[in-house]
């Protein structure tokens, strides 16, 4: 699976300083509802939103891997990213399920903008039954979603949309492509809906030349600044957006279990540290 759009060239940033310009162009989506007060703003000026993940295992920690955020879920927040990030640990730590595992030692999100860490605990989603790789994982449930043991100031959780995507409508990726992960700021790429089957959305980028290899886990929302999906993949020339239907049933879900940190051990640095650039 294409951890981005398209290998190739780094991305073309869309110019975009702010979404005022384009919502005078593509309209309105969600009638009614109220935006959030940052999303009229130069997107310089927006609140630290996009995070990284840093993956501990037993001998290896993973640095820089794909996209993250939070969502206000309820009178809690929620640590997000791709489930399709399993494909590398399947790879690389012998997983062959969505579940983490023994040797696994800790799981934060850190923000290239500030440098701002948040401490991730259990895995709400974790399912031992579930196959890496598959079909589902990669296009219908690519969603990981962690408790949030350390609460921090300045990173502001996304609010979810509940209402449908509609052909034609204008939504946003706002993420760091894998050569940008280190920038401070995040692109935005503007996107359109082509369809919406339910549980993942296509979209066609804005710009042509568009190109956000590595983005995999950015949040995507609508003009209000509302969470909409995530970027998961590809299907020939369209991207690919999961829907928050399987995020809201895991929030569901886990509403009434207790918290508790992933392995007892979440943020423990094991002796080896790489940088991982993908997805």
């Amino acid at each position: 699976m294409n951890m981005g759009w398209r290998r190739g060239r780094r991305p073309a940033a869309w110019p975009v300083r702010s979404l005022v310009g384009v919502l005078l162009t593509w309209g309105c989506g969600e009638g009614g509802a109220v935006a959030e007060a940052w999303v009229s703003r130069p997107v310089a000026e927006w609140p630290d939103l996009v995070l990284t993940n840093d993956v501990a295992f037993a001998d290896t920690t993973y640095e820089g891997l794909g996209n993250a955020f939070l969502v206000e879920a309820a009178d809690d927040t929620v640590g997000v990213t791709v489930k399709h990030l399993f494909l590398v640990f399947g790879e690389e730590q012998g997983l062959e399920t969505v579940s983490l595992g023994p040797r696994f030692a800790g799981w934060r999100l850190r923000s290239p903008q500030s440098g701002t860490v948040v401490e991730l605990g259990r895995l709400l989603n974790d399912d031992p039954s579930e196959p890496v790789g598959d079909f589902n994982t990669l296009k219908v449930r690519d969603w990981l979603v962690f408790d949030v043991v350390t609460r921090v100031e300045g990173v502001v959780p996304l609010k979810v949309r509940t209402t449908p995507l509609r052909r034609g409508e204008g939504v946003y990726a706002v993420g760091r492509s894998r050569a940008a992960r280190g920038d401070a700021e995040p692109t935005v790429v503007p996107m359109r809906v082509v369809d919406n089957p339910g549980p993942y959305v296509h979209v066609r980028p804005m710009d042509p030349d568009a190109d956000p290899v590595g983005t995999s886990g950015s949040p995507v929302i609508d003009e209000n600044g509302h969470l909409v999906g995530i970027v998961s993949g590809a299907t020939g020339m369209l991207g690919v957006v999961g829907g928050v239907g399987y995020l809201l049933q895991v929030l569901g879900g886990a509403e009434a279990r207790p918290l508790e940190t992933a392995s007892g051990r979440a943020g423990v640095a094991p002796p080896e540290h790489r940088s991982h650039h993908g997805p």
